[in-house]
C-alpha cells in the first residue's frame, strides 16, 4: 500500500510539474526568444521536481520487495 501511494504522489508531482513546464512555453508567443524561454526553463524548479518524480517512480516500481513481511 505504501508503495501505491508513493506511486500516486510522485506521478501527481510529475503531471503538475511537466503541466507547467509546458505553460511555460506560452512566453514565445510573447515575444521572447527560445534561447530565453528555454533557460527559464532550466533555471525554474518544476524541471528538478520533474526528474525527481520521474526517477522516484522508476525506484518505487522497479525496487526488489520483499513477497511478505518478514514478520508475518
Amino acid at each position: 500500500m505504501t508503495r501505491f501511494v508513493l506511486f500516486l504522489f510522485c506521478y501527481g508531482i510529475c503531471v503538475m510539474s511537466i503541466s507547467n513546464i509546458i505553460l511555460y512555453l506560452n512566453y514565445r508567443t510573447l515575444g521572447y526568444s527560445w534561447h530565453a524561454v528555454l533557460l527559464y526553463i532550466f533555471n525554474s524548479a518544476e524541471l528538478y521536481m520533474f526528474f525527481g518524480a520521474i526517477i522516484g517512480m522508476f525506484i518505487v516500481v522497479y525496487a526488489l520487495s520483499p513477497s511478505r513481511s518478514p514478520f508475518s
